[in-house]
């Protein structure tokens, strides 16, 4: 069997399609999640399923693939080789080129690749290694990693790179010599936007976070550098080496390792760490506090109306599921916001009160306007 894997690079990210098209028996379309699946992932994988030659067809740009395949093919045992989609006539008829071109083209995946911003797409994860907070992230997935000196950190750590994510990002100044690495290296030179990053300790987050439950405002107006850690919430996606040792956090207070040692060693200490880091009764707060500080940031001085803090109405007991409204009003309008897809709604004075009692479970059956308000929060859900 030979597994085809139809692949769109773009400035060295990967972006494998998940392709439904019949071709001969002895093919076998085949997707990975470059995002979500490390190095190790993609190992075990193509070794469980023994494909008898494995094929990634470039749409585009091949750069990386390559680095990518030349890594592969060290770690598994049947041949991993990369075809030009130009030259896909070589392996399959005509009539199944065109249909493969034809899903492609008709691809919702592929659309959205063709216009994606890659430059987005390094500051939103610049962004996320500078907080600590990786939403949907798998714990001890390794996305972004910080090196005073990449050749020494190669040289004595390369079980570490099975445990990254296949589009991570190292983080360095310092040049590499090995130009076959299939890792992505950024300079600070690479993010052209400085965003500010405020250093607080645990208890004046624990502050911030306590006043906002009390008032719906924030005491704090930027981006809180490794904020994840500090209110516990970090799963294990990020590392800084410095001077011969790992760090936890940015700030490098947190040191959990050194040179050479293995992930799990690692791993088992992050997460002592962040154990003793959680802030107890709010996590539901401490998972939403960014998003709110983004979101005020934007806006100007806000006051916020969630289940979870006092506004009009007192806060109510947090519960496990899922938030999907919350509101926020300024000076001169106010807002709703749906978590769950982004979209932002202005409303008037009369829906922010009921939209309170709706959020905090204080619904009144024979109110009718609240009834319609929620009509209308359902049906832009």
């Amino acid at each position: 069997m030979i597994g085809l894997n139809f692949v769109y690079e773009r400035d060295e990210l990967l972006y494998s399609l998940d392709l439904h098209v019949e071709l001969e028996n002895q093919f076998s379309l085949d997707y990975l999640d470059f995002d979500n699946q490390s190095f190790e992932d993609v190992i075990d994988y193509m070794e469980f399923l023994e494909f008898d030659r494995y094929i990634f067809v470039a749409l585009e740009e091949s750069t990386r693939l390559q680095r990518l395949v030349t890594y592969l093919s060290d770690k598994v045992d049947y041949p991993i080789r990369i075809l030009e989609m130009g030259d896909l006539e070589k392996l399959l008829s005509d009539e199944k080129v065109l249909s493969v071109q034809k899903a492609i083209e008709n691809h919702s995946g592929y659309q959205r690749l063709t216009a994606l911003k890659t430059e987005q797409v390094f500051e939103n994860g610049r962004r996320a290694f500078m907080s600590a907070v990786y939403p949907n992230l798998t714990k001890g997935l390794l996305k972004h990693l910080r090196v005073d000196q990449l050749d020494t950190f190669l040289a004595e750590n390369q079980g570490l790179l099975l445990h990254f994510a296949i589009n991570s990002a190292i983080y360095s100044d310092t040049y590499l010599n090995d130009p076959s690495s299939p890792l992505i290296i950024k300079s600070s030179a690479d993010f052209s936007r400085t965003e500010i990053f405020t250093k607080v300790t645990a208890a004046e987050l624990k502050d911030a976070l306590e006043q906002f439950l009390k008032s719906g405002r924030l005491t704090l107006a930027n981006h809180i550098l490794d904020y994840g850690i500090l209110a516990g919430i970090s799963t294990f996606n990020s590392l800084v080496f410095e001077d011969g040792k790992f760090y936890l956090d940015s700030a490098t207070n947190i040191p959990i390792g050194s040179s050479g040692e293995t992930y799990q060693k690692l791993f088992n200490e992050a997460s002592m760490t962040l154990t003793r880091q959680a802030i107890e009764g709010i996590s539901e707060v401490c998972h939403l506090f960014p998003l709110l500080i983004a979101i005020n940031h934007s806006y100007g001085d806000l006051e916020f109306i969630t289940p979870y803090n006092t506004y009009r109405l007192a806060a109510i007991e947090q519960s496990t599921a899922p938030l999907s409204w919350i509101a926020f009003k300024n000076s001169d309008h106010s807002f709703a916001f749906n978590l769950q897809n982004g979209r932002l709604f202005r409303i008037n004075q009369v829906v922010l009160e009921k939209f309170e009692y709706i959020i905090k479970n204080r619904l009144d059956e024979k109110d009718t306007v609240t009834q319609e308000v929620v009509e209308v929060l359902e049906a832009y859900a």
